[in-house]
């Protein structure tokens, strides 16, 4: 009897040990992204850090031309002979034949669709690049494109997180100093994964009136639209992808056609409209977007600076600095006052874990700002891994009060690319 019991018992272990095995094994083949592991990597951190920052092309916009020609002077420049085929090649494969139809429909009625304006803009960007109206809508639509169908794991380079449906990822931050004099700041990492190639039509645009800068925006060429922008004495502000960019491209496409504006046509409109923080922010907030989308906020004076979680047809939520958020009552995302830091998910709610940088982005925040927020230390966060990461394409530092921005395109080492 004491052997028997002695066998079995030993059986029981070794059955044990062997389904312990088999989950340990079947845990360590499961993709790292899904686990978070691509945060401890440290082969992507060192590729990260490699890469290596050029500076973009600058252009200036005369607002007090017509709209239909404000864009000219793009035909005949050297550094757009293939655009066409680089970035139509680019956007093209992501869109399936079977929306092409209601592409075509929104392309059509295009003075209805986006600010007329922006729409007469469209136009002369297309003829001045050989594009047609829908291949210049579709560049308009980059945004929604990426979200809905771009970063997945079929990507070639991709090496972040990947998602079921997964978002475009950014990390923006606003920090104002806790002194009573010191001014606010605003950080902004762009992590779209995009070739090397395409990263030579990030365009800084200064756009004028009476030979006098309004704003400054920073753009793909092609749009007429944002993806962040300063207006000197005003507010700064960027975009942050919101339940990866749109969900649904066709719903997109139909929200447009029932009157919603692209986001970044509504952020260039409130950074060419609205003279302060506050005015701003209640267009934003009252304005119908196509898609959902987090709009983060700085202004010129002590204090201004917000995140905007927008949803379609209103606004869910706005947290302000100095503020206590009234969605999260679970006190989820313990941000001090004087700074808040945004990445691809409600604030409110817990990051998923396979893609957690907002805990890591707060700490550095809390390390960097200590002793002081100004460029200096707001780069220092926006450069720190994994806000900055494989992904990240564009970085840049704003200050409203002073009008600085600074910004920058990250360069894998091994590319011998040159941004004129």
């Amino acid at each position: 009897p004491r052997s028997t019991r002695g066998g079995g018992l030993g059986y029981l272990v070794m059955m044990c040990l062997r389904s312990l095995w088999n989950l340990l094994l079947f845990v360590w083949l499961l993709p790292g992204p899904c686990l978070g592991q691509w945060i401890e990597d440290q082969e992507l951190r060192r590729q990260t850090d490699s890469r290596k920052p050029a500076d973009v092309k600058h252009v200036t916009v005369n607002l007090d031309m017509p709209p239909d020609q404000r864009w000219a002077f793009l035909k005949g420049d050297p550094a757009f002979a293939h655009y066409r085929d680089d970035l139509i090649g680019y956007i093209s494969p992501f869109v399936p034949a079977k929306y092409l139809p209601l592409l075509t429909k929104v392309a059509q009625s295009m003075q209805k669709t986006f600010y007329k304006d922006y729409a007469q803009e469209m136009k002369s960007i297309a003829a001045a690049l050989g594009l047609s109206d829908g291949e210049v809508v579709l560049i308009n639509l980059i945004y929604q494109i990426e979200g809905a169908f771009g970063n997945d794991c079929k990507m070639k380079n991709t090496t972040g997180p990947c998602p079921e449906k997964g978002p475009g990822l950014c990390t923006g931050m606003v920090a104002n100093g806790q002194g009573p004099h010191d001014m606010v700041w605003q950080g902004r990492n762009m992590d779209w994964n995009f070739p090397p190639k395409l990263l030579a039509y990030v365009l800084q645009v200064d756009y004028t009136r009476h030979n006098t800068t309004v704003f400054t925006a920073v753009q793909l060429a092609g749009m007429v639209g944002t993806l962040h922008g300063i207006r000197t004495g005003g507010f700064s502000m960027q975009l942050n992808a919101r339940d990866g960019g749109g969900k649904l491209f066709p719903n997109v496409l139909e929200e447009l056609l029932l009157g919603g504006k692209t986001p970044t046509h509504a952020m260039r409109r409130a950074l060419e409209d609205s003279a302060d923080f506050d005015s701003a922010e209640k267009f934003l907030v009252a304005e119908h977007f196509a898609n959902p989308a987090y709009i983060i906020m700085a202004g010129a004076s002590h204090g201004q600076g917000a995140i905007l979680s927008h949803g379609r047809e209103k606004t869910d939520d706005v947290w302000h600095l100095y503020e206590d958020s009234t969605k999260d009552r679970k006190r989820i995302n313990v941000q001090p006052p004087w700074f808040r830091l945004q990445t691809n998910y409600d604030h409110w709610q817990v990051p998923p874990s396979w893609d957690d940088r907002r805990t890591p982005g707060v700490a550095h925040a809390r390390q960097f700002l200590q002793h002081g927020v100004d460029g200096g230390s707001v780069w220092k966060v926006m450069t720190a891994w994994p806000t900055k990461n494989f992904h990240t394409d564009v970085t840049s530092i704003m200050c409203p009060h002073t009008g600085f921005i600074k910004t920058v395109v990250w360069l894998p080492s091994a590319e011998n690319l040159i941004v004129v």
